[in-house]
């Protein structure tokens, strides 16, 4: 289509002008008996704009070369985003096994990287932002490490706080926390709508949606509360609370939950109170999924 309309747009500005000349020749002969030099000075005008004509003409395909050079560019950029799922939910969606996989994600960045996906709960499609299984990762870390992530994706992990900002802000999405303690004893806490403020208000828990589950809701008192670490103290006690339990949460004075705290440490551990004030857990995964609401919302934006 674009083709089409250069190329009309080319026809008109050859034929203009040498209608134009065409119309002062055939004016002249029909007026006057016009001298040889006349003649000569009208055909010379003609080869001028027939010459400026076709310098135009090659400006003109000039620019339908580099149009068409810039549309390849865009179509092969769409056609390997689209190649590259965006959540966990078409990552895994022909395996249905819990692993590694590359999505894309334009709000944080049109680079695909690295998530774990989890496929085990609730049919799936889970993206795991924490996890505790051991204490090969210490999470007594600063801001700029809790921004960006650390660890080991299929291990103990943190996504970072800058991707928990931009999937939890685009979208609306549920947060499932699932884990164990020393007994072998599972537990759960589930909760609908989990959002992460910006750097700017300092990874704020901005929304937690409603609770279920079999762990008991130790995450609502931390609703509201900016991120805390070691080099950023950002919660309400007098004194910096990441450096007391030993890791980065969203911190008042201090917490009623801590699952980034030392690893097996009976007090001030990985924790959640409502299990046992005193006991840290031997294991503890977070992980988040768009809602129903997201997805409808989505198909609506792809429609």
């Amino acid at each position: 289509m674009l083709r089409y309309i250069l190329f009309l747009l080319l026809h008109y500005l050859l034929w203009f002008p040498i209608k134009n000349v065409y119309g002062e020749v055939l004016d002249s002969t029909a007026i006057c008996d016009c001298t040889i030099d006349v003649q000569i000075d009208v055909f010379k005008k003609f080869l001028e704009e027939l010459q400026a004509a076709r310098k135009r003409e090659d400006d003109i395909w000039t620019q339908i070369a580099l149009i068409e050079t810039r549309l390849q560019s865009i179509e092969e950029q769409l056609s390997v985003r689209k190649s590259v799922p965006s959540s966990c939910l078409e990552a895994a969606a022909e395996s249905f096994k819990s692993g590694v996989y590359n999505i894309t994600f334009e709000k944080f960045s049109v680079t695909p990287f690295a998530v774990f996906c989890n496929e085990e709960v609730d049919y799936g499609g889970w993206l795991v932002i924490q996890r505790r299984v051991s204490n090969a990762v210490d999470f007594d870390r600063d801001w700029l490490e809790y921004k960006n992530g650390f660890g080991v994706l299929d291990e103990n992990y943190w996504i970072g706080l800058e991707k928990l900002h931009a999937f939890t802000s685009s979208c609306q999405h549920e947060l499932y926390i699932e884990m164990q303690n020393d007994s072998g004893e599972s537990y759960y806490a589930r909760y609908s709508e989990f959002v992460v403020g910006s750097e700017s208000e300092r990874y704020p828990l901005k929304i937690l949606g409603t609770y279920e589950g079999t762990a008991g809701n130790s995450l609502k008192k931390q609703v509201g509360m900016k991120f805390t670490t070691r080099d950023q103290d950002n919660d309400l006690y007098g004194y910096n609370c990441a450096v007391f339990h030993k890791g980065g949460w969203w911190f008042k004075n201090c917490a009623y939950s801590h699952l980034n705290g030392p690893y097996r440490q009976e007090d001030n551990g990985v924790d959640w109170n409502s299990l046992g004030v005193m006991e840290s857990l031997k294991s503890a995964q977070m992980m988040i999924r768009p809602t129903e609401k997201c997805l409808r919302r989505m198909s609506l934006k792809a429609k």
